[in-house]
């Protein structure tokens, strides 16, 4: 079993089983080993480096981020299309997506948040939590001991938000 523990980690902490997502003007939203077991679950078949392939088991980092209120589906328009995700690991590695690359109407990128790997709970190097994209060539944004996942505005001042079908945003 992963443990839980409240919704601020201790500076110098790894994290023990959740993972937390925060959007701006949102409050940050907390998912625990319960609240992961109760969202759809997905699978996937994959290899990083010279691994053979495992079965991969989570939750689809979209569904973590629409939990959350992330600007997605048709909301994901205009200025939100500057928007992009950086999802951190205890060491404090981090990489990013676009939220578009991600959103079933763009992209539609397969990213799971894990916690299975062959139907073991993920421990030691790897978990609690570990971010998994199957489609990848190189497994660089396979992101191990997942602590933290952000939507990040990362549009430039002073540039107009109108393109296409966008609307102005006030």
């Amino acid at each position: 079993m992963l443990p839980v523990r409240g919704a601020e980690l201790p500076s110098g902490t790894s994290n023990t089983g959740y993972v937390q997502v925060r959007v701006a003007g949102k409050e940050t939203r907390t998912f625990n080993e319960s609240d992961l077991a109760s969202l759809p679950r997905s699978s996937i078949t994959a290899g990083a480096h010279d691994e053979k392939p495992s079965l991969w088991e989570g939750v689809a980092l979209v569904e973590l981020l629409r939990r959350a209120g992330a600007p997605l589906d048709k909301q994901l328009r205009g200025r939100e299309m500057a928007k992009f995700v950086r999802v951190t690991a205890a060491d404090g590695y981090q990489v990013v997506f676009s939220l578009a690359e991600l959103d079933a109407a763009f992209g539609d990128r397969n990213v799971l948040v894990v916690d299975r790997q062959d139907g073991h709970l993920l421990s030691g190097k790897d978990g609690p939590l570990r971010l998994v994209v199957a489609a990848d060539k190189r497994p660089a944004r396979w992101v191990r001991e997942v602590e933290t996942i952000e939507v990040v505005d990362g549009s430039a001042p002073g540039h107009s938000s109108l393109h296409g079908d966008a609307t102005p945003d006030k």
